[in-house]
């Protein structure tokens, strides 16, 4: 009978001993497999980097996806600035070459007899945008010929004469488009520097009659080598970088310079020069 009991209490330990074995197994197996990720999982993206998708591990990190945010944004936004200037610059400023020719004379006192001479020239132009679209600033620099053209009947000889003169131009335009109808117009500050320039006079006899003037002298009456003035201007724009001028200039500055003039002919004039030219530019 004791031996039954024995063995009875031999088996009870037994099985509770076995099921206790059973049960810390289980639970060892769940701590490794909830502790240990899996290979595929480590494989798809490197520890500490976000590109603000939700797969993200800092996808639920309010602060971390917020700076990512400004990051984007201050990026973005420095690009398109970047981009806005060089547009900006591009439409704003415009680089061209211009040619011009036409006509000019003398007003001013004792300038009766000189008639229409001839000029021509080319050079540089900017038109530099301003304000709003529609106005713009518009400085030039030509390099420019003209010839003048005197002619006085004296009843028994004549006088002639010719200047030649060769200078730089620097006309500074304020420019105004009318858009709809691709004119505009401009007036400005016109200031021309001299290089170089020479003079010829004679006098020539009526019926037979001498002079003591018959032959020709040179560089009796000598130019200044500065000339100040105003000018005004319209023009057509064929397309957005070819453009008509017509141009009118009204100096107020002696030509003249009466200090080195010994033509007693001009030796009280004042020579306002006065012209008008066609001009084409062609801007990029």
């Amino acid at each position: 009978m004791l031996l039954k009991k024995s063995c009875i209490l031999a088996s009870m330990i037994l099985a509770l001993s076995t099921s206790a074995l059973a049960q810390s197994s289980s639970d060892d197996d769940d701590w490794l497999s909830a502790d240990s990720p899996s290979p595929s999982t480590t494989s798809e993206k490197p520890a500490g980097t976000y590109d603000g998708s939700t797969d993200s591990e800092f996808a639920n990190d309010e602060e971390y996806a917020s700076a990512y945010a400004r990051y984007k944004t201050e990026t973005t936004s420095r690009s398109e600035i970047s981009r806005q200037r060089k547009e900006g610059f591009s439409q704003s400023v415009f680089v061209g070459a211009k040619l011009q020719g036409g006509f000019n004379t003398f007003l001013g006192s004792n300038s009766d007899g000189w008639g229409a001479g001839w000029n021509a020239g080319a050079g540089l132009i900017i038109k530099i945008s301003m304000f709003t679209k529609n106005f713009s600033l518009v400085p030039e620099l030509t390099f420019n010929y003209r010839q003048y053209n005197y002619e006085k009947d004296m009843d028994v000889y004549t006088n002639k004469a010719q200047l030649n003169i060769m200078l730089f131009e620097l006309p500074i335009m304020f420019r105004y488009t009318f858009e709809q109808n691709d004119f505009f117009a401009a007036a400005g500050l016109h200031l021309g520097l001299k290089l170089m320039g020479d003079t010829e006079f004679s006098s020539e006899a009526k019926g037979g009659v001498v002079t003591n003037n018959s032959t020709k002298s040179t560089n009796t009456f000598v130019s200044t080598n500065m000339e100040v003035g105003l000018a005004i201007e319209g023009g057509y724009m064929l397309t957005r970088s070819v453009h008509l001028h017509l141009r009118v200039v009204q100096c107020f500055t002696n030509l003249l310079n009466q200090g080195l003039t010994v033509e007693p002919s001009f030796s009280n004039s004042t020579l306002l020069t006065f012209y008008s030219n066609l001009g084409i530019s062609f801007l990029f």
